[in-house]
């Protein structure tokens, strides 16, 4: 086994296993797709807007609410609302992929032992 293989296993374990547990996914543990079923664009799209725009909104409100200076600085409104983009670089550059291998290497093993 080749060292990069090695982590990428690792990493792919790490990931998933925090993926696997329902307070990541909380509230919308609706969300989550079967272990051996592909994290699709489609759903890495609406975590972003699910997650991040509603955290950019409590951001936002809150630094609204705490920082007089934040009322007039516009760099801290672009900066928040690029969240949901910010979030669906991650997932779509660390969690889908990791899940994507795993649901690959089980969809192999599945269609093997049949």
């Amino acid at each position: 086994m080749s060292p990069v293989s090695a982590v990428l296993d690792q990493l792919e374990s790490v990931v998933n296993d925090l993926s696997d547990r329902d307070w990541t996914w909380w509230p919308f543990l609706w969300l989550r797709p079967a272990k051996e079923a592909r994290l699709t664009r489609r759903r890495l799209a609406a975590m972003a807007v699910l997650y991040g725009l509603p955290l950019s909104l409590m951001l936002c409100l809150g630094l609204r609410a705490t920082i007089p200076a934040a009322r007039a600085d516009d760099g801290v409104w672009v900066a928040l609302a690029a969240l949901p983009f910010a979030f669906l670089l991650h997932v779509g550059l660390v969690v889908g992929p990791m899940w994507n291998r795993r649901a690959a290497r089980l969809l192999r093993r599945r269609d093997w032992t049949r």
